[in-house]
């Protein structure tokens, strides 16, 4: 008696580039471009490609409906410096908006390098992005300006700004901010307050250090200004800290700074000479990020709403991109959290 042969296994494989090309009755190269570049072929292409897309089952619920609406379904966020903590909590809230939209979010890190700026910038022209929202203003103008002059490229700004570009922006005033912060420590009886900026070019630390400097002069207290330059992170703190109180004839007995993490690193710079806080040194941050609330002493900051700041942004892109019309400037507002950084100066 003859045993029946085993059927032979059936082999699954995913539909190809050349299944689509088959069923659209055209070539793979016109199938790729339909697919990397919808604007360059015609409609009539595009509709037939999506429909053998659909009918072998190649990526149908992305490729399809990319083709039909030529949609990327990504926004692009562009960040000076991924590890600044500052940006965890706008990105969360982009996410959360995003993800509920349908969307995506691709995060760029442009380190203040141009050429990777310009990478991501390139990404709107081929339909690999849908928009972009910028968290940093230190990118090369006429990038900014070519895009922004598209229809097919929306830009909105978040927390920094351009004073020759006019962009749709989530912000906070920077000024007032700065002025309250300022007033306070005046209030607990400082007189000789120094500053810990960021980059001096920088629009945003540009008002921080206007606001300073005005509130000063308002209280009589303008011949005890004194600014120094930081870059946001937590040794430019340190060091520029040791640099102000190891002057023993001009020692501030309060100090201002443009972030927590630059707070952080005077701190450290106190500790270390031995200066104790606040009983000799009061000091205030500025963003309220999750160290500040940590470190010893527990940081006074003036709070950024930042998970709203991500929120705001990416509502507006999508408004934006759904042809609905947006208020162009949101600006958003901010809290002075005290805490145990700060108290009246020694006698």
């Amino acid at each position: 008696m003859l045993k029946a042969k085993p059927a032979a296994k059936r082999t699954l494989s995913m539909p190809t580039i050349k299944d689509v090309a088959k069923a659209a009755g055209c070539s793979t190269a016109t199938v790729s471009r339909a697919l990397a570049n919808p604007e360059k072929v015609t409609e009539a292409t595009r509709q037939r490609v999506a429909r053998a897309i659909a009918e072998v089952g190649y990526a149908p619920n992305v490729a399809a409906r990319n083709l039909r609406r030529a949609e990327s379904r990504t926004i692009v966020t562009l960040l000076p410096d991924i590890s600044n903590p500052f940006f965890s909590e706008i990105i969360n809230g982009m996410e959360e908006v995003a993800h509920q939209a349908g969307y995506q979010v691709l995060i760029g890190d442009c380190e203040r390098d141009p050429a990777r700026a310009e990478a991501y910038f390139n990404l709107l022209p081929t339909n690999q992005a849908d928009g972009i929202i910028l968290l940093t203003s230190d990118i090369p103008r006429a990038l900014v300006s070519h895009a922004d002059a598209r229809v097919d490229s929306p830009l909105v700004m978040a927390c920094e700004s351009f004073s020759d570009i006019d962009l749709p922006t989530v912000a906070i005033d920077n000024y007032q901010a700065t002025a309250h912060a300022i007033d306070y420590l005046v209030s607990l009886g400082h007189e000789r307050i120094a500053s810990v900026s960021g980059p001096a070019d920088n629009p945003i630390c540009c008002d921080r250090t206007l606001g300073y400097r005005d509130t000063l002069a308002a209280r009589g207290l303008s011949g005890s200004a004194r600014v120094v330059e930081g870059d946001f992170g937590f040794r430019s703190g340190y060091q520029q800290g040791l640099a102000l109180l190891e002057d023993t004839v001009a020692r501030p007995s309060a100090i201002f700074c443009h972030s927590d993490e630059m707070a952080i690193g005077v701190l450290k710079a106190a500790r270390q000479l031995g200066i104790g806080v606040p009983e000799a040194l009061s000091v205030v941050g500025f963003d309220n990020i999750g160290f500040s609330e940590y470190c010893e002493p527990e940081l006074t900051t003036v709070s950024q709403p930042r998970h709203e700041i991500g929120q705001q942004a990416m509502r507006m892109l999508l408004s934006i991109l759904a042809g609905e019309g947006v208020v162009r400037r949101q600006i958003l507002s901010t809290q002075l959290i005290v805490r145990k950084s700060t108290g009246r100066p020694a006698d």
